[in-house]
């Protein structure tokens, strides 16, 4: 195992997963920051934090995370993991997980059944973007993915909390869709390579909790805005690729 590969003995084991952080920063001030198994442990955490300069330049979590969703012959495979209230870890994806190496771009690589699919992270250096980068090595019959979009807007070290104020809209744009949950904030465009089919199913994922704060006795819960979920079904040998981000891109682009 070398300082920056991770095998599944330690991935599945929280207790040596969940203190391993990676973070990475670009040229325009943003970041992205979590546990090396996705599951945010601090409200500093984020898939695309970024700095807002009408805002005194601080920095605000957009999207705190996306969870994927493996489905073959019907039956869903979540490869997501959060902490809820009481220390309740699910959907407890990091069981799928059979390596993680940062030796070049983090990728992590999860195995289901027959299906073998990796994930890399691919930041932008110069603007408020990351692209994320599913490739189906293996797959024995027919696999969909599905991708829920967890939404915080909200300042790096505060926290939200299930209020009225959010602005449930949406707008299609190419290959996705875009949403601006509340006045002053910019508009957050979630994009594929591939044509998705967005599936609006509005929710409040409420007590969410972040372990480190907790240990530091600290405000430590929240609630997540999930305003639905996209669904591209993916071949053998195929790529798909997520991009969000505060401009539009054109879906051709993400394929270079």
């Amino acid at each position: 195992m070398s300082y920056l590969k991770f095998d599944k003995n330690l991935m599945i084991n929280l207790e040596q997963s969940l203190p391993k952080e990676m973070l990475r920063t670009n040229q325009a001030g943003a970041y992205h920051c979590s546990s090396i198994v996705g599951c945010n442990t601090r409200k500093q955490h984020g898939l695309l934090v970024i700095p807002i300069k009408e805002m005194d330049n601080k920095s605000f979590v957009m999207l705190s995370s996306l969870d994927e969703t493996v489905i073959q012959h019907g039956a869903p495979f979540n490869l997501g993991l959060h902490r809820y209230s009481g220390g309740v870890y699910s959907p407890k994806g990091h069981k799928y997980i059979r390596e993680y190496d940062c030796e070049s771009v983090p990728r992590t690589t999860y195995r289901v059944g027959g299906v073998i699919l990796t994930k890399e992270m691919i930041f932008i250096s110069q603007e408020n973007r990351i692209l994320i980068r599913y490739t189906l090595v293996d797959a024995h019959s027919a696999t969909t993915l599905q991708f829920r979009p967890f939404l915080a807007f909200r300042e790096s070290n505060e926290l939200v909390v299930q209020n009225g104020n959010l602005n449930q809209n949406y707008n299609e744009v190419n290959n996705g869709v875009s949403f601006c949950l509340y006045d002053g904030f910019p508009t957050l465009y979630m994009q594929f390579n591939h044509k998705p089919t967005w599936v609006s199913q509005p929710n409040w994922y409420n007590g969410i909790e972040y372990v480190k704060d907790l240990e530091r006795g600290v405000p430590y819960t929240e609630d997540l805005w999930v305003p639905g979920y996209f669904e591209i079904p993916i071949k053998k040998g195929e790529s798909i690729i997520f991009s969000v981000g505060t401009t539009e891109v054109s879906p051709r682009s993400l394929n270079k």
